[in-house]
């Protein structure tokens, strides 16, 4: 499904977003942004 596919993108987006850590909090926070809107979406379609 969907749902499971959207799961593991999480999960290396976890992995990604704690590398960019080491850069600046602002290039994080824009990743978690997009990445949730584009969940929000793929859920809704999937729905």
């Amino acid at each position: 499904m969907a749902i499971s596919y959207w799961l593991s993108a999480i999960g290396y987006q976890l992995s990604a977003i704690s590398y960019q850590l080491k850069r600046t909090l602002l290039e994080v926070l824009s990743a978690i942004g997009y990445w949730l809107s584009a969940i929000s979406y793929w859920l809704t379609a999937d729905g």
